[in-house]
């Protein structure tokens, strides 16, 4: 597996497997599908070196992205806090992918100069929840019931990890 940063190329599988999770209705709060033109400028934002992009790759194919994205954006105030955002392929969970992924972000998150890292999950997706704790990720707030999807009330988890330089 090799992880790396995102090229143009990979634009269209990443919005593929974002809008696989779209769809499944159980990974984000996202509810319609994304399109080229909605995520140019996402794309844009995320080849600045400040808030990568990074993709995992089995056999030339991208199986997996994750993002480190301004959180708060326009609140100077959060400048040394980044949300990490992660999506992999449902033919690929649990092989290790979303680790591989994880431990390349919070690499990125110390070089950049990060103090703090917040992952946003759902407390119903036990998958990512084991993931941000793997990392040493803490409960740092939680909003019951604060997202609807289709009619059904979901909790949403703050994961927050302090960044030892």
């Amino acid at each position: 597996m090799k992880i790396r940063l995102v090229e143009e190329k990979d634009y269209q599988r990443v919005l593929d497997i974002l809008n696989e999770a779209i769809a499944a209705r159980k990974f984000t709060a996202q509810l319609s599908p994304a399109t080229m033109a909605m995520r140019k400028d996402w794309f844009i934002h995320h080849s600045a070196p400040r808030h990568p992009m990074f993709v995992a790759e089995i056999d030339d194919q991208v199986v997996g992205w994750i993002t480190l994205t301004e959180f708060r954006a326009g609140r100077e105030g959060f400048r040394f806090t980044s949300e990490v955002s992660y999506y992999i392929d449902s033919r690929c969970h649990r092989k290790g992918i979303g680790s591989m992924l994880m431990s390349r972000a919070i690499e990125a998150a110390k070089e950049i100069g990060f103090r703090n890292l917040v992952a946003v999950v759902f407390d119903s997706n036990i998958s990512s929840r084991k993931l941000v704790k793997k990392f040493g990720f803490k409960l740092w707030g939680h909003m019951p019931e604060a997202v609807d999807i289709d009619g059904k009330s979901i909790g949403c988890d703050y994961w927050g990890l302090k960044i030892e330089k």
